[in-house]
């Protein structure tokens, strides 16, 4: 099973950015028989990422409205076990988002599509 960071999603709706191409495969990959889901925590830190990023409202429910399709039903939610097990490493200086979909991962024994180091230090990742 594979859970998608939310660089992924950031990489798929920019066609300038360098991972582009990247993203795009890794977001197409949620049509696929392979298990590969979103977050739900990765939908809150990019619709967090849209805003810091100055998109107004039609910009971002644009956007969501691309990825809509593209998602689907290929969602998981973030446990209250998972909860727990990210604030300990939050503890250890993970960052809010990263400890979550690390601590997820951890719980049901997927892979993180990302580019982060910092999740890598606490699960198996791959780009």
């Amino acid at each position: 099973m594979k859970l998608l960071d939310t660089i992924v999603l950031v990489s798929a709706v920019n066609p300038d950015d360098k991972y582009h191409n990247a993203g795009m495969a890794h977001l197409n990959s949620l049509r696929s028989p392979e298990e590969v889901y979103v977050p739900t925590s990765t939908l809150t830190e990019f619709d967090l990422v849209l805003r810091n990023r100055g998109y107004d409202e039609t910009e971002v429910r644009e956007t969501w409205a691309a990825l809509a399709p593209l998602i689907g039903d290929k969602i998981t939610a973030v446990t209250p076990s998972a909860h727990l097990s990210a604030a300990e490493m939050r503890s250890r200086r993970l960052s809010y988002f990263d400890s979550l979909i690390a601590a997820l991962a951890k719980q049901i024994g997927a892979i993180v599509v990302t580019r982060d180091s910092q999740i890598a230090r606490y699960v198996r990742t791959e780009w």
